[in-house]
């Protein structure tokens, strides 16, 4: 027998939280944000509390109501109890986007979390580069010890007060041992590096599909994970929905009567992209997802078919660094000593970098020289980018504009004032705005490109999601005995599978 529970994903797109219960093993399928419910409460300036812990989040049911997965810092800081062990067995994650991820940061530190080493670097970098969402490490929170001079208590602090979660890197369809059951992780193509399915084995075979596209540059995992799921003959899929309703080959008019065209694949924005930027006298901006490594590889090869240098940001280039450096194999993934890849360092802090900002030594105002005094404006892991041949500031960027390409979005337009941009273009590669936090974003990016008389082009996008058509073949090719679709905001749409002798289960939210 199994059980499965679904505290997310039933009815919107996200916020994957899934208990499956069998052979008397439990294990959570991702454990993410769902954006609808959660922006039904808050925005970005009124949030949970953490004084709190985490009785807001249960109170509006963000989390779930399950006894033994959360940190013991914020049970105990709020009077609940807390169990000596956990009650599950462990956390497959598919993949590190918000709405499959987020929410890791509340579950105890003991709990093993499964995931591909490329998920895992994600995670890592989510975590170094300053974002404070505690995925692969915690700080204890409400926790004092005696001073080291005098009485009374302090805070504990770094390092005593940091905890490494028990991450565990799959290789994939290598089988895992979890408790009574055997787990495969399954990769498949999606809008980030590291995504996957997974393939679990107890009295009961279970598909999970996380994420999925049939249209990016790793494709071919995504097809090769339907060979291995049909021949795992499933009695129980969990698909994900996103695009049910959608399908690419096709034009839409714009709210402007303009047509929109649709790309099918990531290449396709290469063969749009390359004769605006060939024509481009000056800077080329674009503003491409930060994790999406396929768009990345797209602009660096337009970068080369254009005698450009794509300009990456510090996270980006420590992203790279690290799957360079952790993966086995070699990956899609350029290296960042590829000689179409420059490291763009931005000013910080003091602004020492560069030759317009001057220091006092001594009472005499000059260019800042030190380097110690320089790179103490910048994070230990990012330090290191210094050291690259093909680093570049604002003022190579200024002096050469037509030389390069340059990812910026709403958190770095402000470079655009250093760099003084002149005949740039401007063009946007990532999905448009569907609510009203991003409809205000994107007045924020017109404010800016007004300002600086920049064009912008937009319409150089291909979704992180399977098509209908491709997800109904998918599942039929697969063979289920039961469907429960997920992910979607119209379930309904996986009805016409019954036809195909498929049991599909529409899953109810799980309450108190």
């Amino acid at each position: 027998m199994y059980d499965i529970n679904f505290y997310g994903a039933v009815g919107e797109i996200g916020g994957n939280k899934i208990k499956v219960d069998m052979n008397s093993t439990s294990l959570m399928l991702d454990f993410g944000m769902s954006f609808n419910e959660v922006g039904k409460y808050f925005d970005n300036f009124v949030q949970p509390r953490k004084a709190n812990g985490l009785e807001d989040f249960l109170e509006l049911n963000l989390l779930p109501h399950i006894n033994g997965i959360y940190r013991k810092d914020y049970l105990r800081h709020t009077g609940n109890g807390y169990d000596k062990t956990p009650s599950i067995d462990g956390l497959l994650l598919s993949h590190a986007h918000a709405d499959h991820a987020d929410y890791i940061k509340y579950l105890r530190p003991d709990i093993p979390i499964f995931m591909s080493v490329n998920s895992k670097i994600i995670l890592d970098v989510i975590d170094q580069t300053g974002l404070g969402k505690e995925l692969t490490t915690l700080k204890r929170q409400f926790e004092m010890v005696p001073k080291k001079r005098g009485d009374g208590y302090t805070k504990i602090r770094s390092p005593d007060n940091q905890v490494k979660r028990n991450l565990i890197v799959l290789e994939p369809y290598k089988k895992e041992n979890i408790g009574n059951l055997d787990v495969q992780l399954a990769p498949v193509d999606h809008s980030l590096p590291g995504a996957a399915g997974y393939l679990i084995e107890g009295d009961e075979r279970i598909v999970y599909t996380g994420d999925l596209r049939f249209h990016g540059r790793c494709r071919d995992s995504t097809k090769e994970f339907v060979k291995k799921a049909s021949k795992f003959s499933p009695d129980i899929m969990l698909c994900e929905g996103t695009r049910i309703n959608s399908e690419t080959h096709k034009k839409e008019i714009d709210e402007n009567g303009e047509k929109i065209e649709y790309l099918e694949y990531e290449e396709d924005i290469e063969k749009k992209a390359y004769p605006l930027i060939s024509d481009c006298k000056g800077l080329t901006v674009i503003n491409f997802p930060l994790r999406d490594l396929d768009r990345l590889v797209t602009f660096r090869n337009v970068a080369e078919q254009t005698g450009r240098k794509l300009l990456i940001n510090t996270k980006q280039a420590y992203m790279l660094k690290l799957i360079e450096e952790q993966n086995k194999e070699k990956t899609i993934y350029p290296s960042l000593n590829d000689e179409h890849i420059g490291i763009y360092i931005s000013r910080r802090g003091s602004g020492y970098l560069g030759e317009e900002t001057f220091v006092s030594y001594d009472g005499n105002w000059t260019v800042a020289t030190d380097k110690d005094l320089i790179i103490k404006d910048y994070d230990k892991w990012e330090r290191v980018f210094f050291e690259y041949d093909n680093f570049y500031t604002y003022r190579d960027v200024r002096a050469g504009q037509e030389n390069f390409m340059i990812r910026a979005d709403n958190f770095s337009f402000m470079e655009l004032i250093d760099i003084e941009p002149e005949n740039a273009i401007y063009i946007h590669s990532t999905t448009g705005a569907f609510n009203t936090e991003m409809e205000l974003s994107k007045e924020i990016t017109d404010n800016w490109l007004s300002h600086f008389n920049i064009p912008q082009y937009e319409h150089f996008h291909v979704s992180g999601h399977a098509k209908g058509s491709e997800l109904l073949e998918m599942i039929r090719t697969v063979d289920p005995d039961i469907l429960y679709p997920i992910h979607t905001d119209d379930p309904g749409a996986f009805d016409v599978l019954k036809d195909d002798g498929i049991n599909v289960i529409h899953p109810e939210l799980a309450r108190r």
